[in-house]
């Protein structure tokens, strides 16, 4: 009697390895895409939601914040009347995407004349007038280079 193995050979096993690879070499980067314009939408979202509080504060008070009665430390939100009032809180980590610590969380700062903007510092940055007449929310890409949401 020939006593038969059945187990696999050694070529079939490297072609499962293979085929295993190059599915891997498909499905990896599709899958880091996908995360990464998941964390975008996630601060997105984020920012449609500080809009959403900054234009209660403007229906309830008549005015939008003005610089100086809300203040941004290290990302961080506050301001007496408007963290937690109108929103629960601000700070770096409600921003999802990868960048660098300093970028994360929120901005604070004056917009100019005529909606002039400055340079962003955050992921999500908050643009309001010395006078409490207009507020802009607008989230940044990781990089701070392209604009992913505006709320003009």
């Amino acid at each position: 009697m020939i006593n038969k193995s059945r187990g696999f050979t050694l070529i079939e096993v490297m072609l499962v390895v293979v085929i295993l690879s190059i599915l891997a070499a498909i499905a990896v980067p599709r899958l880091t895409a996908s995360a990464d314009i998941a964390r975008e939408k996630a601060d997105i979202t984020t920012g449609r939601e500080v809009k959403a509080a900054l234009d209660r504060f403007q229906i309830e008070k008549g005015l939008y914040p003005r610089i100086g009665e809300i203040s941004t430390s290290n990302g961080e939100v506050t301001g007496q009347g408007f963290v937690p009032e109108y929103i629960k809180r601000l700070d770096p980590t409600i921003t999802q995407q990868i960048t660098e610590e300093v970028n994360k969380g929120f901005g604070i700062v004056e917009m100019g004349q005529e909606q002039s903007f400055p340079e962003p510092s955050n992921l999500i940055m908050i643009f309001l007038t010395n006078d409490g007449s207009e507020a802009e929310v607008r989230v940044y890409n990781k990089s701070l280079a392209e604009i992913l949401w505006s709320s003009e």
